[in-house]
């Protein structure tokens, strides 16, 4: 019988060894998570956030009328309106917003596709994320996300971003901005419109 018990100490003193080293991959990954996750809700109660979302909504509403088949024609005409180009005497060098950044509409665009961007990240990294995600933000996201993705095709279709590259080596990478954004979309679409306590 004593053999037997020293047999069982040994699955038991194996299995929790195992577990504790589970759990000493998992508890640093968990804390990481969050740090990161909390940082990007900073990010998201932030005046640059919040005049960004501003700033895209009234461009959907007042501009586009809330129609989304106007986005891309409204957004290179504003963008063409806010970015010069300028220099001395017909120097095209340098290149200079029209508007305060704040209130630029690209930098606006940029600004949040890059928070959703990371948010979608952080969503992806862990295996709570996803529900945490949904848990803390709504389905108006989602319907700001299909603004953000229409606005980042026509800046992907304006020839100044467009590559200049003639390189035929260099492949087209197909997780850009909107590969991000259509992610999170996915992920937001189907959330309540408020969030519940």
């Amino acid at each position: 019988m004593p053999e037997l018990l020293k047999d069982v100490l040994v699955i038991v003193q194996t299995l929790l060894s195992i577990a504790a080293c589970v759990l000493a991959i998992l508890i640093p990954q968990k804390i990481k998570w969050e740090q990161k996750y909390s940082q990007l809700l900073c990010d998201y109660y932030s005046y640059d956030v919040g005049a960004a979302v501003m700033g895209i909504v009234l461009f959907f509403h007042d501009d586009c009328k809330n129609n989304i088949d106007l986005i891309p024609i409204k957004y290179k005409a504003i963008f063409k309106k806010q970015f010069k180009m300028r220099g001395p005497e017909g120097d095209t060098s340098q290149n200079y917003f029209t508007v305060p950044n704040e209130k630029n509409l690209h930098l606006q665009r940029r600004l949040l596709a890059q928070f959703y961007i990371q948010l979608d990240l952080c969503a992806r990294s862990i295996f709570i994320g996803k529900k945490r995600v949904q848990k803390d933000f709504t389905s108006k996201e989602a319907n700001l996300l299909k603004i953000l993705y229409y606005m980042n095709e026509a800046a992907n279709s304006e020839p100044i971003f467009k590559d200049i590259s003639t390189d035929e080596r260099i492949k087209n990478d197909k997780k850009g901005m909107n590969f991000y954004i259509s992610d999170i979309y996915s992920i937001l679409k189907n959330t309540p419109e408020y969030i519940r306590e």
